[in-house]
């Protein structure tokens, strides 16, 4: 029988199927998951009570996941498959057919990331994450037009243990129906910041000016890690940091991992690719200013050679495989705190079999995150940028999710922290070219500093 999540007949007018949040739907539902898990599924889709945020779905400890925007965001806990980045396009391979009582739940789908630079792996401060991890979620949860819908995966190959998938599934069926009427447990800001000092930006960048004025380089993103104290220790405060990125940036990407004690989080307004079918889509996001300074943006002749470079760059890295539209003039990109020049890039594959990760792997970095030429930037973030700031991990790299079809979306992992149980790392870059100067640079990375200083409470005075 296929019906709407509430409960509504879509077969004619037969009997109306109860929500999971209706105790007897609830009920109706664990017999039903029993009995499929018994004839062998895999993956099994359920009505679930709809929520404000699907964060709400994560616990205070364990692994779990967040990616999306809008009422299309999926959350996830825990962990069916665990693959590394060159194993992600088999991550869903074997897991079979969903045996779904949702008909308009979008299909399973992994998660995951990857450093900026594999070797950014062997950072203390990135301990857990590794060079790249995608993850199938155990179970996930997300919103549809009228309702919502919880998702089962079992590890493949091992039996299922019955009575416990019940069980976690009743704890998160409560969690769910009482999440929007708890109280929250908001972060109570940031102690102190703790970064080099303010002469070591400077060096740094007048070090890439001098090196692009010898012509060893056009230009480098430049980026800046900042330690933050928090003044209390976080556990459910994670799930605010998240509600605060979504309330401020509604129109941004929120992605979040958790591993261990340490969640890497977001919310980024820089699309890297999405693949559907064999439509391509991309963008370039380059040039900034604050927020109100989106004319002098247009008229600089600086952001516009900095803007100009990352078009040409992610034309030149997707033509092998995509034909590429012809594109306009540059727009603008408003947000609550900065203006970006934004040139939105679309395409098509010649060759349908090909994955999301491969049109990511061609991509990263791109200028907007790397530079010009892409090997010779690279060696100043890799040695210079560390030496100064340390590695940037899980920062500026891709993040997103794929099908077993290779569609998927993956945006770039900007306005991102690394939040630990005492201190979070925050972390933003600048494009930098022959006119740049260090105090204006500086100052626009404090903008772009600010949405994760922000959701963790401000500093306190």
């Amino acid at each position: 029988m296929s019906t709407s999540l509430h409960g509504r007949p879509l077969d004619g007018g037969r009997s109306p199927r109860p929500d999971l949040g209706d105790e007897l739907g609830l009920e109706a539902h664990i017999a039903w998951l029993r009995e499929e898990l018994r004839r062998g599924a895999k993956i099994v889709t359920l009505p679930a009570p709809r929520v404000q945020d699907v964060v709400a779905l994560w616990p205070d400890v364990g692994d779990a996941l967040l990616f999306g925007r809008g009422n299309d965001d999926v959350a996830g806990v825990g962990i069916a498959r665990l693959v590394s980045v060159a194993h992600a396009p088999r991550a869903l391979d074997g897991l079979g057919t969903d045996h779904s009582r949702v008909p308009d739940a979008p299909p399973l789908r992994a998660c995951g990331g990857m450093c900026f630079d594999a070797s950014d792996a062997d950072d203390p401060v990135w301990a857990g994450f590794g060079a790249g991890a995608f993850v199938v979620p155990r179970w996930s949860y997300g919103r549809t037009a009228d309702g919502a819908w919880l998702r089962f995966v079992g590890t493949p190959d091992a039996p299922v243990d019955l009575d416990r998938v019940e069980q976690e599934l009743r704890t998160l069926d409560a969690r769910l129906r009482t999440a929007d009427a708890h109280a929250h447990d908001a972060p109570e800001g940031i102690a102190a910041v703790v970064e080099p000092p303010r002469a070591r930006w400077n060096e740094y960048v007048q070090s890439i000016t001098a090196a692009i004025a010898r012509g060893d380089v056009t230009k480098v993103v430049a980026a800046r890690r900042v330690e933050l104290q928090l003044a209390r220790e976080l556990r459910g405060g994670v799930r605010e940091v998240l509600r605060a990125l979504r309330d401020r940036f509604p129109g941004c990407t929120r992605f979040a991992m958790r591993r261990g004690d340490a969640t890497f989080l977001g919310a980024t307004p820089e699309l890297l690719v999405t693949r559907r079918g064999r439509e391509v889509a991309t963008e370039a996001l380059a040039g900034s200013a604050g927020h109100g300074e989106g004319l002098r943006l247009l008229q600089s002749a600086k952001d516009g050679h900095e803007h100009s470079l990352v078009v040409d760059a992610i034309r030149q890295a997707l033509e092998p495989m995509v034909d590429i539209e012809d594109h306009g003039v540059p727009t603008l990109r408003e947000l609550p705190n900065v203006v970006h020049l934004h040139t939105p890039l679309r395409g098509e594959l010649r060759d349908s079999s090909v994955h999301v990760m491969e049109l990511v792997h061609a991509l990263h970095p791109t200028p907007a995150v790397g530079g010009v030429p892409r090997a010779a930037a690279l060696r100043w973030i890799l040695e210079a940028e560390r030496a100064h700031y340390g590695a940037r991990g899980w920062y500026a790299a891709p993040f997103g999710v794929f099908d077993a079809r290779g569609d998927g979306e993956f945006v770039v992992a900007l306005r991102s922290g690394l939040l630990l149980p005492d201190r979070a790392y925050a972390f933003a870059g600048c494009g930098i070219v022959g006119e740049s100067e260090a105090d204006a640079e500086h100052a626009e990375s404090a903008l772009k500093l600010r949405p994760i200083i922000d959701a963790l409470g401000g500093v306190r005075e």
